[in-house]
């Protein structure tokens, strides 16, 4: 039961993140702030499926959660490379960008991308 409300969380925050704007838009530091705080509440959410040892989730959850990180951190890049002059965006971009290429770096050692792993997760944004 505790797995399917996280579940149902995470695909809140997917509907949420997904009915957001897909262009380009300066923000002010608030809205910049509360969308980054979103994304970082969706990160969150998935650490005790995939992070935690004693976790008990399955294949299919662990997979959904991953999906759900790695789109999280694809939307904080673009959000903070179309903020760049907001105070923290330089630094929330480069530890997404980070972490998303040591993210790939490891799939490709696999022989796995993550258009294999995440069918709906969106394209990567570009440079």
């Amino acid at each position: 039961m505790k797995h399917k409300s996280l579940y149902a969380f995470l695909l809140t925050c997917t509907v949420l993140s997904l009915s957001q704007t897909a262009q380009s838009e300066v923000l002010t530091q608030q809205n910049y702030d509360a969308q980054i705080q979103h994304y970082l509440d969706v990160i969150k959410a998935t650490k005790p499926i995939l992070d935690d040892p004693k976790s008990t989730a399955d294949a299919s959850a662990k997979s959904e959660a991953f999906c759900q990180r790695i789109d999280a951190y694809q939307r904080i890049v673009k959000l903070s490379e179309d903020n760049s002059q907001l105070d923290m965006a330089s630094i929330m971009h480069m530890a997404a960008k980070n972490f998303l290429d040591r993210q790939q770096q490891s799939l490709t050692k696999s022989g796995m991308t993550t258009g294999a792993m995440c069918k709906t997760t969106p394209a990567k944004p570009e440079k």
